[in-house]
């Protein structure tokens, strides 16, 4: 799509791109199903003419401490393309049983954030917290802090893959949240610890906001998941792009529990960053050619072009992760 997408009353939105066109930056560890290399955040700091990449890596059930979402990992480059791992963090490090997309953020030249999403082994719910660091190499796990717990709102289930604005003198943080549908069966909802593959629960955005970006206060939900929809099961914010006035959203959707792990690439607007409309109501913008995933994208604007980072499922049915140019 070369051309900025148009709405009825001509809200220019960011320009998408191809997903079959990518460049692949980061390879799975296995070439079947269940082998991911994923949810990436991507950071460009000026200050030494870097990009940092937070990516995670996942293996198939069945791998004991190293399976589901097992390592994450923060590379380099000059380039943007060709990246070399600074920093790891093993899931035994955190004693959970899998961890998520985390937000990767620059607060001035010598402070650095990463806010991780992972599953508490105190309840088996997803929770997020935040680590600080003087570089983006050097973030030590043993100081991370809380952010978010399920049990800080009523009738949430788990809180996870956040992703961080800086607007204002506010942060601004949207996550996906477990919200329970089948409130008769809640007492299986964490025994696998994985709550958003047990069909038991929907996964809308949530957004929170705080003034020093450590003590957050939960707002509201700025993405529902629709009530029939394509997008009933999940609708997760994942990048935020300033375009035109406006700022462009992506997000991902999926219509089941069945498509858990192949969400769908969708777009939304928004003037404010706390009321988000969607565009994509009857299906998703982009998918693979053979109607999987392109999820979990991240995106920046560097030298007049939009770069996006993406999770795309192969044809073996392994997630790799792709980068794509586009020109503004």
């Amino acid at each position: 799509m070369e051309k900025p997408l148009v709405t009825d009353n001509h809200i220019k939105l960011a320009p998408l791109f191809h997903p079959e066109e990518g460049k692949v930056v980061i390879s799975p560890l296995g070439k079947e199903t269940g082998y991911w290399a994923g949810a990436p955040t991507v950071l460009f700091d000026e200050k030494d003419q870097t990009f940092y990449l937070y990516y995670r890596l996942r293996n198939p059930r069945g791998h004991g401490e190293n399976e589901r979402g097992f390592e994450v990992r923060i590379a380099s480059s000059k380039d943007g393309e060709n990246f070399i791992d600074v920093w790891s963090m093993h899931k035994k490090q955190l004693n959970s049983s899998s961890i998520e997309r985390s937000a990767l953020v620059k607060v001035n030249d010598n402070l650095y954030r990463l806010y991780i999403s992972y599953v508490d082994s105190a309840d088996n719910r997803w929770r997020i917290d935040v680590i600080e660091a003087n570089s983006p190499t050097s973030f030590d796990v043993t100081k991370r802090q809380k952010v978010l717990k399920a049990s800080d709102q009523a009738g949430v289930e788990g809180v996870k893959d956040p992703y961080v604005v800086k607007h204002g003198d506010l942060y601004y943080m949207y996550f996906v949240y477990a919200k329970g549908i089948k409130q008769a069966e809640a007492e299986g909802m964490h025994e696998t610890g994985d709550v958003h593959n047990t069909g038991l629960a929907v996964a809308p955005t949530g957004l929170a906001i705080s003034k020093d970006g450590i003590k957050f206060e939960w707002t509201d939900t700025v993405l529902p998941v629709s009530e029939s929809g394509w997008d009933q099961y999940q609708s997760r914010l994942t990048s935020i792009i300033p375009f035109e006035g406006a700022y462009t959203v992506l997000w991902d959707g999926s219509v089941g529990v069945e498509q858990n792990y192949e969400e769908k690439l969708a777009l939304a607007i928004t003037f404010d960053l706390k009321t988000f409309a969607k565009i994509n109501i009857e299906g998703p913008v982009l998918e693979t050619v053979l109607k999987k995933a392109v999820r979990y994208v991240d995106a920046i604007i560097h030298e007049g072009q939009i770069w996006y980072y993406y999770e795309y499922t192969r044809e073996d049915g392994a997630h790799e992760l792709r980068l794509c140019k586009v020109g503004l």
